[in-house]
């Protein structure tokens, strides 16, 4: 059984979103990942933020690259993750009445579903989006 990682992630509110994980072990060359954020855990409905595998390192979504093989054959990747800014300014507005300059609190899940393994959550934990000042 996969005991995901729980980590917070943060982001701010007038600039894109991009964090990198390594993860080991595992190959995930043709691995279906995606990550979702969402107001809280378990929140029915469709996610405020649904990323994919693109592979590219320049657009919103799930970038996946190979880092090094060890001795042992253990493969290690990395995935960038990347929120456009846009989307963070206009999909990500202040819920629950939260004030303009407050932060916000989300939920967020990175799941891999890898050939040989069952689909699992590997990263989970609140999306945070904090206030900024420059909004240019």
């Amino acid at each position: 059984m996969i005991h995901p990682v729980h980590a917070p992630l943060m982001a701010y509110r007038w600039q894109p979103f991009v964090e990198v994980v390594e993860i080991s072990g595992i190959d995930l060359a043709s691995a279906d990942i995606y990550l979702q954020v969402r107001l809280y855990p378990d929140q029915p409905g469709d996610p405020l933020v649904a990323l994919l595998r693109n592979d590219n390192l320049n657009s919103q979504g799930l970038a996946v690259r190979f880092v090094s093989q060890d001795a042992l054959g253990l493969n290690t990747f990395t995935i960038q993750i990347r929120i456009n800014e846009t989307t963070i300014e206009q999909l990500l507005p202040f819920p629950n009445g939260t004030e303009i300059g407050a932060a916000v609190e989300l939920a967020y899940d990175l799941v891999i579903d890898a050939p040989g393994l069952s689909k699992a959550r590997w990263m989970t934990g609140p999306f945070l989006i904090q206030p900024g000042v420059t909004q240019a």
